[in-house]
């Protein structure tokens, strides 16, 4: 008799554990999660401030790689922590000559907060509207390190600088919902550095020295 209750017991369990793992799984996915991961793929480019002796600069676009965490505080309102890295390049033009030959090259690293205010509010990961523009203005800190060539008496020479500022970065995307968990994000990036405020060309270090980026976002939301 007792062998026949563990018997019912034992399958009555094995019945009901389906039942028990979907209510769990929903309880979980129904939990209003507030904490995203974003990774953003891209291309960006480097606005040098003008140098002494040189006609013109001409901009390449380079690719951007960049790594973020985002808090939800309010329906209209979160908080981002970024890092990325782009790299950047820039080639000289002649106007004697009609070509540009490379100048400098690099890449820059970047730490950031930014808050970011999204048109359409809601209050519930799962009641994101299906398309959505946010914008956000922040503060960060930068690091470049670069190699520029340099033309004396018929030879070429090449220096390497490291160099860092504070920033302001600028952001502006369109948002897109994929599914309850997931975003993708066409965004426009501008950084707005003091870099040239380092330069050692006082007369030629005005309105330079920036950066602006085009990337494609994936946002996971994870907590």
């Amino acid at each position: 008799m007792r062998l026949r209750s563990v018997c019912i017991f034992l399958l009555g369990m094995l019945l009901w554990a389906p039942h028990l793992a979907t209510g769990q799984n929903f309880f979980k996915e129904y939990k209003n999660k507030t904490l995203s991961a974003q990774l953003s793929l891209g291309a960006g480019t480097f606005f040098p401030a003008p140098r002494p002796f040189t006609d013109s600069l001409v901009e390449q676009l380079m690719p951007v790689l960049s790594f973020g965490i985002e808090k939800r505080i309010a329906s209209h309102l979160s908080l981002k922590s970024q890092v990325g890295f782009q790299a950047f390049a820039n080639s000289e033009y002649s106007k004697i000559k009609q070509i540009a030959t490379p100048l400098d090259q690099g890449i820059s690293y970047s730490f950031e907060f930014t808050p970011t205010f999204n048109l359409l509010p809601y209050h519930h990961h799962l009641n994101r509207p299906k398309v959505d523009f946010n914008l956000g203005v922040g503060i960060g800190y930068l690091a470049t390190y670069r190699a520029e060539k340099f033309n004396f008496q018929l030879k070429e020479y090449t220096f390497h600088f490291l160099e860092h500022s504070p920033f302001f970065p600028i952001r502006s995307s369109l948002i897109l919902r994929l599914d309850n968990r997931s975003d993708l994000a066409v965004e426009g990036v501008f950084f707005y550095t003091c870099l040239d405020k380092s330069s050692n060309s006082p007369n030629f270090n005005l309105q330079g020295n920036h950066f602006a980026q085009a990337n494609l976002v994936y946002r996971r939301w994870i907590r």
